[in-house]
């Protein structure tokens, strides 16, 4: 009985130390990935950007409506564009990695600095979903998205969400360029 005992604590182990090992290479080949988007967002490289999408994808942007489809998605990034929007700076950073067989759950925080016509240079950071899809070829492209803020953008700059003073809203800079 011991000595069962003690095989199943060593299979439990190396089962661990093999997740972990599986995990951190998912986040490496996720940090790998969102450099190369990160890049084409401040370059304004959108086919390059679609290339990370599914064709039947589900976009859940902050404060705008559900996009379904990668034709949808291509025209929302196009609206942004002619109106002006541009980005001059995105990280993200995966925090989290859930393998669920064909598809990968990629959690995390972003930061981004984007201009907006209007209203000047504006930072912002929050958190993001991807669930990445396993293609026929071996690689991962993304089948939905999630990300929001954590700004509350209905609070003055300064402002806070519960009263302690410690949230310190949307950052805008009207006098950059």
């Amino acid at each position: 009985m011991k000595k069962l005992f003690l095989m199943c604590v060593a299979i439990l182990i190396v089962a661990s130390q093999l997740y972990a090992q599986g995990e951190g290479d998912l986040k490496a080949k996720f940090s790998e990935m969102n450099k190369k988007f990160s890049q084409m967002m401040v370059d304004g490289d959108y086919a390059g950007m679609l290339s990370f999408y599914t064709d039947d994808v589900i976009s859940m942007p902050s404060y705008q409506p559900m996009i379904n489809g990668i034709d949808a998605l291509k025209k929302a990034q196009e609206r942004d564009h002619e109106m002006g929007m541009k980005i001059n700076a995105f990280t993200v950073e995966t925090t989290d990695v859930i393998d669920a067989g064909d598809y990968i759950l990629e959690i995390g925080l972003y930061t981004i600095t984007m201009e907006m016509p209007g209203m000047g240079v504006i930072d912002d950071n929050g958190k993001y979903m991807n669930v990445w899809q396993k293609q026929d070829d071996g690689s991962m492209k993304i089948k939905a998205d999630i990300w929001n803020t954590d700004m509350n953008p209905w609070m003055k700059k300064g402002g806070d969400h519960d009263g302690s003073g410690k949230h310190e809203g949307m950052e805008m800079h009207k006098d950059k360029k």
